[in-house]
């Protein structure tokens, strides 16, 4: 498995799903929504609970049609509305694609909020977590976990 393409795979696609507000399917699960992202032998698979301002979830990346990545996460943005937060984590995404949440320490601004990710690992194993927060007070917080599977 070339880990670089995987790499590249994983962050190009939450560029084309989340960050993008696009790759949305029927969900596999009752009450979850999804999104994916194919190219060639690849698929990204974001399936996500949401509720009272909080969500879980998993990313999951195939090749060939198996299961190869995986990343678990959890998040609370009860102190934001719903599109203040995709507003500011889309700003992020699109911004710090090349970084974000690969084991590595991102800051962006915009206006009064400022994005933090601080992650630790690589490709075969990470963890980390993402806060937003505004005037200095935290306003959203994520938690993540994940590693090559394949």
């Amino acid at each position: 498995m070339d880990k670089d393409k995987l790499t590249a795979f994983i962050l190009k696609s939450r560029t084309k799903t989340y960050a993008a507000d696009n790759g949305k399917v029927d969900p596999l699960l009752s009450g979850s929504r999804q999104m994916e992202y194919q190219n060639s032998n690849w698929l990204y698979r974001d399936i996500y609970f949401m509720g009272n301002n909080v969500f879980s979830g998993i990313e999951t990346i195939y090749f060939r049609n198996k299961p190869v990545w995986s990343m678990s996460y959890f998040g609370d943005y009860k102190k934001l509305s719903e599109k203040e937060s995709d507003r500011v984590l889309r700003g992020a995404l699109i911004d710090k694609w090349e970084t974000t949440r690969m084991g590595n320490i991102v800051e962006w601004t915009d206006a009064d909020y400022k994005y933090t990710c601080n992650g630790s690992g690589d490709i075969d194993e990470l963890k980390g977590e993402e806060t937003i927060t505004k005037h200095g007070e935290i306003v959203y917080f994520f938690y993540y976990a994940g590693g090559f599977i394949g």
